[in-house]
């Protein structure tokens, strides 16, 4: 009896079978993946406390039309861009990556602490685009970190994460916007100074962070740009960068979807679009990226290419709130799971000693068709409505997917290092 009893007594304090195999999901990301992505949480929060609000600030209190919200993300965003070829260049050169992180942190903080003092679309620019400045520095060392610290075998589960994990601040962020929206009788203003709080926060997980030995014994400062290095970098590392430019194409400013939704939605609650765009990149991000690193790279990026053409399909057809909700929600999932599977794809081939400079290709090609995308959709928009914009990106979408199969490796990895 007192066998059957302690038996009992074990197996009601052991952990349920249930929540063993839901936490067991998570045991191949490295721990060093688990920091930096609770460092992401808090800047996504800070990120989308002001983008999910600073596009009706511009419209409804600077007065400016959609061609110029469109113009000035498309610039910032560019910046940022620009930014992260740079940076990776910079982190392979010095094999410093977590002073480089430090240093877009204290740009971003000091972007959020002056912005609540601008009055006009130019210094919004300004000022995003030093905020962006901090985002670039901040967004290739750390994916250059994570593909320091994880395997090719969990490369992409590991993106994937932490990508998850970022847009659950990104997440947290909205209602915390949009509940200081209400009680402020909207005051905007208020919103961009509170979202320097959550960076100061990402700046002391950051400071807790240890540079992983194991990295920083292998790497020592030298030319990343020898021969030996940059043959890695063949035909069909820029295939896929290739593929991400036209692709990237399609994919316009999220900061014109809330305007969208204002149709639908009043204009305290049009923060909410913004949230349905970030719990789809919760929820698809991560299982996106462990399918990805058992079935390859080269599928799951069609099927987040068909998740965009969806998406846009819901924009143009569902012409209410659900539509807007559903299309937000595919936009949102397929956006940062592709990015991870293009990042996991490129880390994979280009050697050690230039990670962060090819996660920086890409971004910079990224971030150029993201500008033009944000010019010609703003300028759609404008003179024709949001309908044939997203008619705009269905197109690219299209197009895209129909190439992918003549640019993508057929295996989920390039070529073994």
């Amino acid at each position: 009896m007192k066998n059957i009893r302690s038996l009992k007594e074990r197996h009601a304090n052991s952990p349920s079978p249930r929540f063993e195999g839901f936490f067991s999901i998570f045991k191949d990301v490295p721990k060093k993946v688990f920091a930096l992505s609770f460092f992401g949480l808090f800047l996504g929060m800070s990120t989308t406390m002001v983008y999910s609000q600073i596009g009706m600030f511009l419209k409804t209190e600077l007065h400016v039309d959609e061609s110029v919200v469109a113009l000035v993300d498309g610039i910032v965003e560019f910046v940022s861009f620009i930014c992260r070829i740079f940076a990776g260049i910079l982190s392979d050169y010095l094999c410093e990556r977590k002073a480089i992180l430090l240093f877009g942190c204290l740009a971003t903080l000091f972007a959020r602490s002056v912005l609540a003092a601008a009055v006009s679309s130019f210094m919004i620019t300004i000022i995003q685009s030093i905020e962006r400045l901090g985002n670039g520095f901040q967004a290739t060392t750390r994916d250059a970190l994570i593909a320091d610290v994880s395997g090719t075998d969990n490369r992409g589960k590991s993106y994937g994460f932490s990508r998850s994990l970022k847009t659950v601040g990104s997440l947290s962020g909205i209602p915390i916007a949009v509940l200081i929206m209400y009680l402020s009788h909207n005051n905007y203003r208020l919103v961009f100074c509170c979202a320097a709080v959550p960076v100061i926060v990402s700046i002391i997980c950051l400071l807790k962070i240890k540079t992983p030995k194991a990295v920083s014994k292998d790497r020592k400062i030298q030319n990343p740009f020898q021969r030996k290095y940059l043959k890695s970098l063949d035909s069909s590392f820029w295939k896929v960068i290739l593929l991400a430019f036209i692709f990237e194409i399609g994919h316009f400013s999220e900061t014109l979807l809330p305007i969208y939704a204002s149709q639908y939605l009043s204009r305290t609650a049009t923060g909410f679009e913004s949230m349905c765009v970030s719990l789809g990149q919760v929820l698809l991000s991560f299982p996106i990226g462990m399918y990805a690193d058992k079935f390859g790279r080269a599928a799951l990026i069609k099927i987040c290419m068909t998740l965009m053409i969806l998406a846009n399909m819901a924009f143009i057809f569902i012409e209410s709130i659900f539509g807007v909700c559903i299309g937000a929600f595919l936009w949102g999932g397929q956006m940062t799971a592709i990015q991870g599977l293009f990042l996991s794809l490129i880390s994979e081939k280009a050697d050690k000693h230039v990670t962060a400079t090819a996660i920086g290709v890409y971004y910079f090609m990224a971030g150029i068709s993201y500008f033009v995308a944000s010019i010609v959709a703003g300028h759609i928009w404008s003179n024709f409505g949001g309908k044939y914009a997203f008619i705009y990106s269905l197109i690219v979408s299209c197009f895209a997917l129909s190439i992918a199969r003549f640019l993508l490796p057929l295996k989920s990895s390039l070529n073994e290092r």
